[in-house]
């Protein structure tokens, strides 16, 4: 494991050169982020860098936001070969003294993302937890535990171990403090163990902190956040956990294939697309999707073929469909139920509508019956050819 320290700042010009002085005695190489600061932090960090060869100093020439500079020292650290990041503040809220556990715990489990819990109170630290802070912490908890079922007290620390391999293959956009939220959701969703640890907390008394935290519109970048995973968790879940990839276009990727191959034994490929067709005849218009859905969940078929199936009844074939199940009732349908029909209101309809019923029956099972003598054999020599072998049970949708 190759570990180093990340840290952000941003106008800290007060602050940051005791922070990297504390830092350097327990993390021997540093990757520090200049967000654009306007004061003399880039003074301070000059002069850092002419004493100590093992600081990284990355400059952008305008504030662009903490995740911003968070993703450009990850991505900065990967790229010089570390394995794992230690990210904290340069505001001095963090204490670098708190390092040597955090490596302890880095160094039992390299691919676990900790994460600090501001628990531990330095009797000499002075000041107090602002009440937005405790709100949002709270806030933050509440969510997090909806949106991946982790408990994190404290889900807005930034003083972390970062796993860099799987943590930048999240791609999270964010530019802002939403940033490390996203990347604590994306972690636990992409099987990312996410881990709290307690650590001391040092906050400024009021008038001498400061935040580039913005109380409206970085809360409302959040929220954004937690509302995007909550409904995807909602009304998406096969996005989160259940499939490999830690994008959702490779999920969606994933998932296309593990539909493609699921139950595609020749016998179920058969059954599949039988189904398909027979409920493509069947008298259900509008329901035939649901209803194949259902029975595929049920029996365990393959999706994708019983769609295939299915979609002969769909238009431009709809019409032709009807028309033939209509000829078919005509032929089949005892003369005396037309003579009946006839001498009733709208009795053509009628008649109609028994020819249509009876017709779609009939043409449901022999379509389906041909499907299955068909596309069987086929299913059979395909296997054959490519050598392959029976997907395994498990490996079925639930």
């Amino acid at each position: 494991m190759r570990i180093v320290a990340v840290i952000p700042t941003y106008n800290n010009s007060s602050t940051v050169g005791t922070v990297i002085a504390e830092t350097i005695t327990y993390v021997h190489e540093i990757i520090i982020v200049n967000d654009g600061s306007t004061d003399g932090t880039a003074l301070v960090l000059s002069e850092a860098a002419r004493n100590n060869k093992s600081l990284t100093v990355i400059t952008f020439a305008a504030n662009t936001g903490k995740g911003s500079a968070l993703a450009a020292g990850l991505a900065k650290a990967a790229e010089r070969g570390f394995t794992n990041a230690i990210t904290l503040d340069a505001d001095g809220q963090h204490y670098p003294s708190d390092i040597p556990a955090l490596l302890d715990k880095a160094a039992a489990s390299p691919h676990t993302l900790f994460i600090g819990e501001r628990v531990l109170v330095d009797a000499d630290a002075g000041g107090v937890q602002p009440l937005r802070s405790s709100a949002g912490a709270k806030f933050g908890a509440f969510w997090y535990k909806f949106i991946t079922g982790i408990h994190i007290a404290d889900t807005q620390c930034g003083f972390r171990v970062y796993p860099l391999a799987p943590v930048i293959s999240l791609s999270c956009k964010g530019s802002r403090y939403e940033y490390e939220q996203e990347v604590l959701i994306r972690a636990a969703w992409s099987g990312v163990p996410v881990e709290t640890i307690p650590v001391h907390m040092h906050y400024e008394p009021r008038g001498k902190a400061v935040s580039h935290f913005r109380p409206v519109r970085d809360f409302l970048r959040i929220a954004k956040v937690n509302s995007k995973a909550a409904l995807t968790k909602i009304f998406l879940p096969f996005l989160i956990i259940e499939l490999p990839g830690t994008t959702w276009k490779q999920k969606v990727v994933a998932l296309f294939k593990r539909e493609l191959s699921a139950n595609l034994t020749p016998k179920r490929a058969a059954a599949s697309l039988s189904l398909g067709v027979f409920l493509a005849f069947f008298p259900i218009y509008g329901f035939q999707v649901i209803t194949l859905v259902a029975i595929s969940f049920l029996v365990r078929l393959n999706r994708p073929l019983a769609f295939l199936g299915v979609s002969v009844s769909s238009f431009p074939f709809l019409p032709f469909v009807i028309a033939c199940a209509v000829a078919i009732g005509r032929i089949v349908v005892p003369a005396p139920w037309h003579t009946i029909a006839a001498h009733r209101r709208f009795g053509f309809l009628l008649a109609g509508g028994i020819d249509w019923f009876a017709g779609s029956i009939i043409l449901s099972i022999v379509c389906s019956a041909l499907c299955w003598g068909l596309s069987y054999p086929f299913f059979v020599q395909m296997r054959k050819r490519s050598g392959m072998s029976p997907v395994p049970n498990s490996q079925s949708p639930k």
